[in-house]
């Protein structure tokens, strides 16, 4: 602690010692793309987020600095992986060691693998198909809603994803973020055949972003945004993230 004299009124004044600064939680805000790309790829099997994939940018960019200032964090996770070739839980590794403290969600529709992999991991899981909005609300009712993050890295259908976020945008926390992962995939054939009556064939996710962006930058008054709460929609090679107002 450091000593002040102010010898013209003979007071003695002291600074407190500033407090021990945790360089991991610094690394978190500044370099949390290297953070998690070396993070993932220390473990075995490496997830497909950093390879071939690039999502350490959103993720370094936005989550890792969110659960910095929020380490209890909720977290559900749409797809835990069943169909990768390396199994099922490379991304909950991740997240286990990056977020020690989050509460983990993992949705998955393939129920059999769940269980086959159910004692190799810890986390809450829920199944089903995220196309569906009674599984949703179901999903919403098992887990208590409320998330503060979204990952949505599930069956990549057009249908599927806007069906999830529909349901579970509203029951993202103020100041929270919502990630889609693999747009890209969007205008191939193949991942617009799960239509429903609310979801048509036609309809592509990253179009409806596209349309909220123009909405955001040109007339963010309008009742329809204005009760979406989105504040900000930030988009990468292959995934965007949305921010969810406070």
């Amino acid at each position: 602690m450091e000593m002040k004299v102010n010898q013209k009124e003979e007071e003695v004044t002291t600074t407190p010692t500033p407090a021990a600064v945790d360089i991991s939680n610094i690394d978190f805000l500044t370099k949390g793309e290297d953070v998690f790309s070396s993070t993932a790829k220390s473990l075995s099997p490496v997830t497909d987020k950093v390879t071939p994939h690039s999502y350490q940018i959103m993720y370094g960019r936005f989550l890792l600095p969110y659960y910095q200032q929020n380490p209890s964090m909720k977290m559900l996770e749409i797809g835990l992986g069943c169909n990768m070739n390396y199994g099922p839980g490379a991304s909950v590794a991740v997240w286990k060691k990056l977020f020690p403290e989050a509460e983990l969600w993992e949705a998955e529709f393939d129920a059999q693998c769940v269980e086959k992999h159910r004692n190799e991991t810890i986390y809450n899981v829920l199944t089903g198909d995220q196309g569906d909005d009674a599984v949703l609300d179901s999903w919403v009712q098992l887990s208590g809603g409320n998330f503060d993050v979204v990952i949505d890295d599930g069956g990549h259908q057009n249908c599927q994803i806007w069906h999830s976020f529909l349901k579970l945008w509203p029951t993202v926390k103020p100041g929270g973020l919502y990630f889609i992962e693999d747009l890209q995939v969007g205008r191939s054939p193949q991942y617009r055949k799960a239509t429903t009556d609310k979801c048509s064939k036609d309809l592509i996710v990253m179009e409806k972003l596209k349309e909220y962006m123009d909405v955001l930058i040109h007339d963010d008054q309008k009742q329809e945004f204005v009760e979406s709460k989105i504040e900000f929609i930030f988009c990468q090679h292959e995934a965007c993230v949305l921010g969810k107002k406070k």
